[in-house]
């Protein structure tokens, strides 16, 4: 058919999405134009309107190979679909389990961020009592779970902050993160200290190095300086760190603030992993940074940006989307440490199978017995290859010590030990496109890896919470 402009395009998929005008649930469609993919929506009071989903056409439909079939939860909250989003929690119509919670602990922060994708929620602090039943019903629904994100707001405002993370360290509980913007920590080494000693993640909001972007996307020009010594402070004190930059159109956008981030990735075995979220005009973002819906950031321009940010370290290709989630949500790669600041992409050392088979429905690597088995045939396989593997013998001498340290864990039956393997010999590089009221794909939603745990034992999905209300 041919779009309104009279260009030639291609219908992809049906689908319900928001009118980007009201934000009402209208018919849409996925369609393919000049090599990039759009979703088109029609409303009955303001027409058709669109949102770029993929810059690039081909990464789109080559990444619609990796989907893999969810993993059902051991239980759910909710029985009976009656609509979206009012019977969310997981309903049975959704195909996915929880792979990372992220737990809102407070709406309380001491920023006002502009580019802030959940302003407007007034839930208040989360109590002892309500973390300890949430985490209840967590492991209720999951069993086991590989990694839990605390959240806000800002968590290390809530006034039981470290009560609430000792909650969260049980033995279902793999790995915590604490997702914050690093202001409380910057004036406090104990808080510092007392995450480092519990073995947290500290997940630190890092948009690049530049006061503009800063003031962009914070409306804080000063923490550029901030967050630079934060992160050396952390280092210092042996915590560990994932870095999280908001990646938006015009404003960080560029090789050098992605490089700055990337590059403390490389550089320091303390930082663990980057995640690089393109910036989703939900919350304050939707009013508080300039947008067009037709030109943003998508999953395949930070590939690119990443690839090139490397220093040859990573290739495009050894990015893939998550199997798990749908796969414009996430694309990710893994990077295993090989001593003395080397490193090299785990897909280009394991078969695409065996990697989509290690990664499938999950966001970090996979501790259980077949999983197991499934990386120790390809290494295996490694082992015995006569092709060219860059730096075959350091991969090899790292490959053993990482079976023998998986060995060891299992042995011990330490879930959390056996996660810290992977931490310890690995490093990862995210890229999650939450979506918003341009881009909100209902198809999408239904295969969100990323829940939000009610009070009430709900699970409501990321980008549902953030653009249609159903939390706490």
């Amino acid at each position: 058919m041919r779009a309104a402009r009279g260009e030639m395009e291609a219908c992809l998929q049906a689908t319900k999405a928001l009118c980007n005008v009201c934000g009402r649930m209208t018919g849409a469609k996925i369609v393919l134009r000049d090599g990039k993919v759009f979703l088109a929506k029609w409303c009955v009071e303001h027409g058709r309107t669109e949102a770029l989903v993929s810059s690039d056409q081909d990464w789109y439909l080559r990444s619609l190979a990796y989907v893999k079939p969810g993993t059902e939860p051991v239980s759910r909250a909710v029985a009976e679909h009656v609509g979206c989003p009012s019977s969310c929690g997981l309903c049975p119509r959704h195909e996915q389990h929880t792979c990372v919670p992220i737990f809102e602990i407070t709406d309380r922060c001491d920023l006002r961020c502009p580019a802030c994708l959940v302003e407007g929620r007034t839930a208040g602090d989360v109590t002892l009592a309500q973390a300890r039943s949430i985490l209840d019903g967590l492991v209720a629904r999951e069993g086991r779970i590989n990694m839990l994100t605390l959240s806000g707001g800002e968590p290390t405002a809530h006034p039981e902050f470290l009560e609430i993370v000792d909650a969260a360290m049980r033995p279902e509980v793999g790995v915590v993160s604490v997702s914050t913007n690093g202001l409380a920590l910057a004036a406090d080494d104990d808080l510092i200290k007392g995450l480092r000693d519990r073995g947290v993640v500290i997940s630190l909001q890092f948009d690049g190095v530049k006061p503009e972007t800063y003031a962009a996307l914070r409306g804080r020009p000063d923490l550029a300086e901030l967050k630079t010594r934060l992160v050396e402070r952390i280092l210092s004190l042996g915590g560990r760190l994932s870095l999280t930059m908001t990646l938006a159109r015009g404003v960080n956008d560029d090789e050098d603030e992605v490089e700055s981030v990337l590059g403390l990735l490389l550089e320091n075995d303390g930082v663990v992993s980057v995640m690089v979220q393109p910036l989703a005009h939900a919350g304050r973002a939707a009013s508080g940074v300039r947008h067009d819906p037709l030109d943003v950031v998508t999953v395949p321009d930070a590939v690119r940006l990443l690839a090139a940010a490397s220093g040859g370290v990573i290739e495009e290709k050894h990015f893939c989307p998550l199997p798990c989630s749908h796969p414009t949500c996430f694309a990710l790669t893994y990077l295993l440490r090989l001593g003395g600041g080397r490193m090299i992409p785990v897909p280009a050392l394991v078969d695409a199978e065996t990697y989509l088979d290690v990664i499938k429905n999950q966001a970090l690597v996979g501790t259980d017995p077949d999983t197991l088995l499934r990386i120790r045939d390809g290494l295996y396989a490694l082992w015995t290859s006569s092709g060219a593997i860059p730096e075959r013998d350091a991969v090899l001498r790292v490959i053993r010590q990482l079976l023998l340290d998986v060995d060891r864990a299992s042995r011990a039956g330490d879930h959390r030990a056996l996660l810290g393997v992977g931490a310890d010999h690995v490093k990862s590089v995210f890229i999650h496109h939450f979506m918003d009221r341009y881009t909100f794909d209902l198809s999408r939603a239904a295969k969100c890896c990323n829940h939000y745990p009610q009070i009430d034992g709900r699970l409501v999905p990321a980008c549902v919470r953030n653009n249609l209300g159903g939390g706490r």
